[in-house]
């Protein structure tokens, strides 16, 4: 869509695709298993101040199974730096505003950061303020707050952590044209009409481009040619893949009928990270990384699946060591309680299938 950073989820012979943000986390089954069809809870929006958002809570899951609200033990939490950088890969969004005003030039350009959240994650975004020490936190709709870092100096700050952490997916791309707009605008380039028309050329290729108010103002605006070649694949650091997992990533429950099993059903668990095609590289890295699981490619996605349950210990090993934050933790935390219910044979019987259900409509969007 444009040059925006789409993720899609592979359904079947449907793709459902979200822009930047979904709501909600997928549910469903995997493509191997044909009785029953997957489904991603997804609502596709036009512009960030208007997304519906996956709700990420006050919590951190730890390897003990337990949750700590991160506004009560902001002394026992540090935030990894690498983590934000993950999360930001998932959840950021870099915008260069350009509004219509009475002037000598005739335009106003404003530049954000900003991350939109459910309301009952506060605590999260304020663990994410307190870390980088600028930015405010406002409403910013029903039931949804917002993050945003928009003056100069604050700007400076994220700027200089996402250049000694750089993102990893194509959002990347997003950042360089905007860290440009940011330098011009600090040099009061802006000012300008040269200046202006420069900007207004990053904003054509950032994001989703320019509305068609601003195409009709500035017919002669060329877009600037986006960034595409770099390396995302060498050493992905273990703390950023927590971060982006938990803003991209979904662990799910199924439980399907099959006479082949003793209690008429059969359980499994599969963990799923899905992206656009422009995030090729990375797709590959994870799976290099890992070194198990599948990924497959279907039109315009990429998904990464693992289903095998001697592998999905595997994830629940890394992610007890890596921690996942938010709403998300805890459908990890019932991922590993049935995991282990599995490993334990309880699935095999209509009592346990009973309970694993009772687990799974508890998670994701059940929650």
């Amino acid at each position: 869509m444009g040059n925006r950073g789409s993720k899609s989820m592979i359904l079947e012979e449907d793709i459902v695709v979200k822009e930047q943000r979904v709501d909600g986390s997928c549910i469903g089954v995997p493509r191997f298993l044909q009785n029953s069809l997957p489904m991603l809870r997804c609502t596709l929006m036009g512009l960030e101040r208007d997304y519906q958002i996956r709700n990420l809570s006050k919590v951190l899951h730890k390897k003990e199974v337990r949750f700590y609200s991160t506004s009560n033990n902001k002394n026992k939490i540090s935030l990894n730096p690498w983590f934000l950088t993950g999360f930001i890969d998932g959840e950021g969004c870099f915008r260069i505003s350009l509004t219509k005003v009475k002037s000598a030039i005739g335009w106003r350009v404003q530049l954000f950061f900003q991350i939109n959240l459910h309301v009952k994650d506060r605590a999260l975004l304020e663990m994410i303020r307190d870390y980088l020490g600028v930015g405010k936190i406002h409403n910013s709709g029903e039931n949804i707050i917002q993050y945003r870092i928009q003056t100069s100096d604050e700007l400076a700050v994220l700027i200089k952590h996402l250049d000694a952490y750089p993102l990893m997916t194509q959002k990347r791309v997003d950042y360089i044209l905007f860290k440009e707009g940011y330098e011009l605008v600090i040099k009061k380039a802006h000012l300008t009409k040269e200046g202006l028309l420069k900007i207004v050329s990053l904003r054509a290729s950032l994001n989703s481009g320019l509305s068609e108010q601003l195409k009709d103002a500035f017919t002669e605006v060329i877009p600037v040619t986006r960034f595409t070649d770099f390396s995302v694949t060498n050493n992905l650091n273990c703390n950023w893949l927590s971060g982006f997992a938990s803003a991209e990533s979904c662990f799910l429950v199924g439980i399907t009928k099959s006479n082949l099993c003793r209690a008429g059903y059969q359980v499994y668990l599969t963990f799923i990270i899905t992206q656009h095609i422009r995030d090729e590289l990375l797709m590959k890295g994870l799976k290099e990384f890992f070194g198990y699981g599948r990924l497959s490619r279907k039109r315009d996605v990429y998904e990464f699946q693992v289903s095998k349950f001697s592998d999905v210990e595997k994830i629940i090993a890394f992610f007890e060591k890596y921690p996942i934050l938010g709403e998300k933790a805890k459908d990890f935390n019932d991922f590993s309680i049935v995991a282990q219910l599995m490993k334990n044979k309880v699935h095999l019987t209509e009592e346990g299938v009973a309970q694993i259900r009772k687990i799974k409509e508890g998670m994701n969007r059940g929650r």
